[in-house]
């Protein structure tokens, strides 16, 4: 439980003062005396560097951070595939061996092994569930924490090359084995949603199946099979523990129902597709399941188009924020629910609110259009701090508000991808501001902070003050490396000469791949991927990777001033109230900063 903190008014003479009002101007001279001591103003301060730790498989690639989640105690789940062969095959945590990968043995290329690690708040390890068979595709899934303390993890898993005759594996904490029930005569995908204990013990596994059948318009090397018909890059749970998949799916789907009957979904938007993963088509799938792993409900786009992709999920106050993309045909719209959704024939990013049902409150498409011919989107992130929701990804197009065409972002050549930020109102889908990564002079160095490829990864509070966010991101050049950007909350203009920290340095050709901030801590826990020795913020290197490797590290972004609430141990049987800053009561406060009142003790808390 949560316990928290007192932000007192300041000296006697002020509690003198407070005690001597009605409870409105008690809150009010509280509210002004938070304000006088600069907790809306201050600004946020430099990041120091507390550790960092590789997570390395020797062999030349895959080795991939997918997601990261924390527990309810401060610890924090590492959650990506390492690759390992027959020859190569340990898979190494602070330069510890933590475990054997599976035998694959084809040349050049690796199997690549599902990895989950715990760690406490201080790198140190606490346990690794891994697997040795089974071979699970690079950056597909997510993780998130449940309220037991455990993990539900969702990724996507063909069989290792020669063992199409053993079952998939997973090795418990404890060295026990977690068996999937899985033999085959070709190598195809699934999708395993995975819960595991606070312990590390797999507790149930469910497998979401899709045929393989070819469609009519297959050819080629797919004429007769389709081992690859699904995409999943993202999802969430809510305060129930239902689990939310955000998915594209290219052949018809089957999940299992509590009730043991099967659900069958069958995309539209694959006609004219030959069976090769790299084509664009498909449909926007967001699949809900019980925190059992059961089918609950589903979502899906009305109408017909070109592809449309569910990529990102995020719960908040009691809202599934949804982000994805549409490529539209000529002259054709697309629905969700009662909203019309209107993009272009070019990757058209698409947003919604919808509630736990899955029935959307808003959903806004935004029409794009080629830079220099270019067009793409990818690695979007998606935020709820506040009453804002914020977008940021990579991109190399330009897309524009649906409802105000004077509102849009554009990428500034279309040769090299770019960082974007877009802020909204979270209750409204309102566009609020744009920022793209050129659009402020960020300077350090100057040769390669605004000319390289770009990428903008995820938009973070500042646990210092409400009037700044941070952007994740990386130029993919050893001298800018991984970096937090500080940005004006309101304007999204960045706040410069100071708001500029480049975390990780070096790595050869870095990039980043997850963030992570504890909001009770103002611990922020990354991960970034390179090939050669990294240096964090003030100046201490780590060992080099094998090969290709990832780093694991945390920073400290400052003592929070504001809690963020979830939860409250009680303090009294007094009732619990909450109030505005002006001293106006609220029965039920959404996302937001707040007094809340408990007898005699007044805490000034953000909500989310």
């Amino acid at each position: 439980m949560l316990t928290i903190s007192n932000f007192a008014a300041g000296n006697d003479t002020q509690q003198n003062l407070i005690s001597s009002y009605n409870m409105k101007k008690q809150l009010l001279l509280f509210a002004a005396a938070v304000t006088a001591l600069g907790m809306a103003a201050q600004p946020a301060q430099a990041p120091v560097a507390v550790w960092g730790n590789l997570i390395d498989g020797d062999t030349a690639a895959g080795d991939q951070s997918t997601d990261m989640a924390l527990d309810n105690s401060g610890n924090v789940y590492w959650y990506g595939t390492y690759g390992s062969t027959e020859t190569e095959p340990d898979v190494r945590y602070a330069g510890e061996v933590i475990y054997a990968g599976a035998p694959f043995n084809a040349g050049a290329t690796q199997n690549n092994n599902y990895t989950l690690i715990k760690t406490d708040k201080n790198g140190r390890k606490l346990w690794t569930v891994y697997t040795d068979s089974g071979d699970f595709a690079n950056n597909a899934g997510f993780c998130a924490a449940t309220a037991d303390g455990g993990v539900v993890t969702v990724a996507k898993v063909r069989h290792t090359d020669g063992m199409l005759d053993k079952n998939i594996i997973f090795h418990n904490a404890d060295g026990t084995p977690f068996e999937i029930d899985w033999k085959c005569d070709r190598r195809y995908y699934r999708l395993a949603v995975t819960k595991i204990s606070g312990d590390g013990v797999v507790e149930w596994n469910r497998m979401v199946d899709f045929s393989t059948e070819p469609g009519v318009a297959a050819g080629g090397n797919y004429a007769t099979f389709w081992p690859d018909v699904f995409n999943v890059s993202g999802g969430t749970i809510d305060d129930n523990g239902n689990i939310y998949i955000a998915l594209n799916y290219r052949n018809p789907m089957t999940v299992a129902g509590k009730d043991g009957e099967p659900v069958v979904f069958t995309p539209v938007n694959n006609k004219s597709w030959n069976g090769d993963s790299q084509g664009v088509c498909g449909d926007f799938m967001l699949l809900s399941l019980d925190s059992e792993g059961y089918y609950r409900n589903a979502l899906q786009l009305e109408g017909t188009c070109a592809a449309s992709y569910c990529q990102k999920l995020e719960w908040a106050s009691g809202t599934l924020y949804c982000q994805g993309y549409i490529v539209g045909e000529e002259g054709v719209k697309m629905k969700v629910g009662e909203y019309t959704l209107a993009p272009t024939t070019v990757m058209s990013p698409l947003v919604m609110a919808l509630d736990s049902d899955l029935k959307p409150e808003w959903a806004k498409c935004y029409p794009a259009e080629k830079v220099d011919g270019k067009n793409a989107l990818q690695n979007v992130g998606i935020s709820h701090i506040g009453d804002a929701l914020y977008l940021c990804g990579q991109y190399n197009l330009k897309f524009s508000d649906p409802d105000n065409s004077e509102n849009f972002l554009t990428a500034t050549q279309g040769s090299l991808r770019e960082g974007f930020v877009l802020k909204l109102d979270a209750a409204t889908g309102k566009w609020l501001a744009a920022r793209d990564s050129r659009d402020d002079n960020w300077n350090n160095p100057s040769a390669t902070a605004k000319t390289g490829l770009t990428g903008y990864f995820q938009v973070l509070p500042s646990p210092v003050t409400t009037s700044s966010v941070f952007v994740f991101g990386y130029v993919m050049n050893a001298q800018v490396g991984v970096f937090l950007r500080e940005y004006n909350a309101d304007t999204l203009e960045g706040v410069l000469p100071e708001g500029e920290y480049n975390i990780v340095t070096g790595g050869g050709v870095p990039s980043c791949q997850c963030a992570l901030l504890d909001p009770d801590s103002g611990a922020l826990y990354i991960t970034a991927r390179g090939n050669q020795a990294f240096t964090l913020l003030g100046g201490d290197k780590t060992a080099a990777p094998v090969k290709w490797g990832v780093l694991a590290a945390r920073f400290d972004l400052g003592e929070p001033i504001n809690t963020v609430v979830s939860r409250f141990d009680e303090e009294s049987d007094a009732p619990v109230e909450y109030y505005t800053l002006e001293g106006l009561r609220v029965d039920n406060p959404s996302a937001g900063l707040y007094i809340r009142r408990q007898g005699s003790k007044a805490t000034k808390v953000i909500i989310h």
